[in-house]
């Protein structure tokens, strides 16, 4: 008996045969090597289909080992992530990882992944059938699988797949610095998810801006290039992520960005996930920072360059072991033409990383690229290897956000009134509760007790407020109180709990279900969270 995934991969892979069997296989034709339509637009080779994501969709079918086409690899790449909001509990953390890894060895999946509570991130290969598979047992597992990307190339030569399963434990999938109560909401602020095709008419704005969130050594052997009267790259010369927040928090960035539409882009889509919804939340909070949109290509540089068979500037630098990308039909030559980078040592021209040359700076160590010619020199005094950043000097923005305080205050906007109503309040009259106040900066210690004896009798309930994600409380809460003269002086005095001073303020009108309702059940502690 079949069981469900493999009904669906011999269902599609039979569709997709029966398609093949009726084209020719005239190279000059519309259908490339895997039976894919081709169009070419303004001298461009488009692949309409790559452009698409699988979310919700049968994955696409295994190739037909049977063509000569398809002798040159047996195996396949699989790249996917996936965020969970609310987080997963710490006993949801533990079965995950447990789960992955039992299927990853039931389906002989080899490859690199990383499973925290905010979700799971993975790099893995395996043969054609086998990573569908598994994708298929990860959706039949947990539905929240349905709405994954998983980015599947076959054809990969066994020398280029992983040996071993590795899936480890984590805090945080991409370095940012941003866990817990530091992270921003990506149901609330995330970013616009653009496909392929139409992140590239979008580089045709010249009133966008677009951010390589990458780190400034994969940059240097390719990006994306706008065109001239396009829109503006723009280089964060990261050597690694946790440089983001501080670049997007510094001035010279603000100033770049103010006004601006927002592209972002990476190797995959998960580094813009939580990078635009930082923005998002920053802009939401700043006064000093007003933009018309923030955007960022689904699937990243990788399936950009499966739509776009001859687009990109270079190479795509990758962390597995083919090293790096490349657009499917470019030929060598050009795409070498595209790329600037050079050797550390000897400064010629040079376009891989191979070696696994690291800098020699304190505190940086990326990789750097060393000719083949120099190799030996890098070998014996790899005190002689410096980045091109550490070359030039440059130092990146050292100035930290307040992530916590600014997440506050952004779940505090949530509460006064969306990013719109806030946006238009000066157009309106502003309309306030008269018989509630906000109350921010409490300790956690708090207790409704505790608030009551630094309010007074006038307080008849209080509302704590969480944290979207692990539902904690953070400090904040509504207090509702027996009647407008009493909200007024509760605004005007000084309220301390546990010897520490609370911030109070006017609570913005919703028109929305009232939280003090009938089914409002007053506790006497505030929520823990998970």
């Amino acid at each position: 008996m079949l069981t469900k995934s493999k009904a669906r991969i011999e269902s599609t892979t039979k569709a997709s045969h029966k398609i093949s069997q009726n084209h020719t296989r005239d190279p000059s034709s519309n259908i490339n090597i895997n039976n894919t339509p081709i169009h070419h637009m303004d001298h461009e080779v488009i692949i309409p289909s790559n452009a698409r994501p699988v979310c919700h969709k049968p994955l696409p079918p295994p190739p037909d080992s049977s063509l000569p086409s398809n002798t040159s690899g047996n195996g396949s790449i699989l790249l996917f992530y996936q965020y969970i909001e609310p987080l997963w509990t710490k006993t949801q953390h533990k079965t995950s990882l447990k789960k992955v890894i039992e299927l990853g060895t039931k389906y002989k999946i080899t490859g690199r992944g990383r499973v925290a509570r905010e979700g799971l991130n993975c790099t893995l290969t395996g043969s054609p059938d086998n990573i569908r598979e598994f994708c298929y047992a990860l959706r039949e597992w947990d539905s929240v699988f349905d709405e994954t990307d998983f980015k599947i190339t076959d054809g990969i030569p066994v020398d280029k797949m992983f040996k071993s399963l590795s899936i480890r434990k984590t805090n945080e999938l991409v370095a940012y610095g941003l866990v817990g109560e530091k992270a921003p909401s990506l149901k609330q602020f995330g970013g616009t998810h653009l496909e392929a095709d139409q992140y590239h008419k979008a580089m045709k704005d010249p009133e966008a801006v677009i951010i390589d969130v990458r780190n400034a050594y994969e940059s240097a052997i390719g990006h994306f290039q706008p065109p001239e009267s396009g829109a503006k790259l723009i280089d964060p010369k990261m050597r690694n992520s946790i440089e983001f927040p501080k670049w997007l928090n510094s001035q010279e960035t603000k100033k770049q960005l103010e006004g601006k539409k927002v592209l972002m882009y990476c190797t995959g889509g998960i580094r813009c996930e939580r990078a635009t919804a930082l923005l998002n939340q920053m802009s939401a909070v700043s006064d000093d920072l007003n933009l018309k949109g923030v955007y960022h290509c689904r699937g990243g540089i990788e399936r950009y360059v499966k739509t776009y068979a001859e687009g990109g500037t270079g190479k795509n630098y990758l962390f597995d072991k083919r090293m790096e990308q490349t657009p499917h039909i470019k030929k060598t030559e050009a795409v070498e033409n595209d790329v600037d980078s050079k050797c550390c040592l000897c400064r010629n021209k040079w376009t891989v990383y191979r070696g696994q040359f690291k800098c020699s700076s304190t505190l940086c160590g990326v990789p750097v690229i060393v000719c083949d010619s120099c190799a030996r020199t890098a070998t014996v005094k790899p005190q002689s290897l410096k980045c091109e950043l550490c070359q030039k000097g440059y130092r990146a923005p050292t100035e930290t956000p307040d992530l916590v305080g600014m997440k506050r205050k952004a779940d505090k906007l949530l509460v006064l009134g969306s990013s719109n109503e806030s946006e238009n309040a000066s157009k309106r009259p502003k309309t306030y509760y008269c018989d509630r106040v906000f109350l921010s900066r409490l300790p956690l210690t708090s207790t409704f007790t505790k608030v009551k004896e630094a309010i007074g009798p006038e307080l008849i309930s209080l509302k704590w407020l969480t944290d979207k994600t692990s539902g904690g409380f953070y400090g904040s809460a509504i207090a509702l109180l027996s009647s407008p003269e009493t909200t007024q002086e509760v605004i005007k005095k000084r309220i301390k709990v546990d010897k520490k001073k609370t911030k109070v303020a006017q609570v913005f009108m919703k028109d929305d279900t009232d939280m003090f309702d009938k089914l409002f059940e007053q506790t006497e502690f505030p929520p823990i969270g998970t």
